[in-house]
């Protein structure tokens, strides 16, 4: 049983039903093991290459397009030299 479980009903030495503490919902004993797990859905790009080919995807061999590469600016060349004591210059 979960530690955010109290046991609610017993049939002899057997547990039935459960409370949870956290958000007060009463259900059946699953003896340690957790609900459903849910199923992974499929990506817009899985599901539109499904639709096209009428097929499962993962049949087909096409990889998806990586996606493109930023473009870096080009680094500018310092116009002049500063110095520590060389002051902004704008204005604060």
């Amino acid at each position: 049983m979960l530690t955010n479980h109290s046991v609610a009903a017993m049939v002899g030495e057997e547990v039935k039903k459960v409370r949870c503490r956290t958000c007060n919902h009463e259900h059946d004993y699953r003896h340690g093991k957790g609900g459903q797990k849910k199923k992974a859905k499929l990506s817009a790009y899985e599901q539109v290459l499904a639709s096209i080919l009428g097929g499962k995807p993962g049949e087909a061999a096409v990889k998806p397009p990586e996606p493109a590469r930023p473009v870096k600016a080009p680094v500018r060349p310092r116009t002049r030299a500063l110095s520590p004591h060389s002051r902004p210059l704008h204005p604060r």
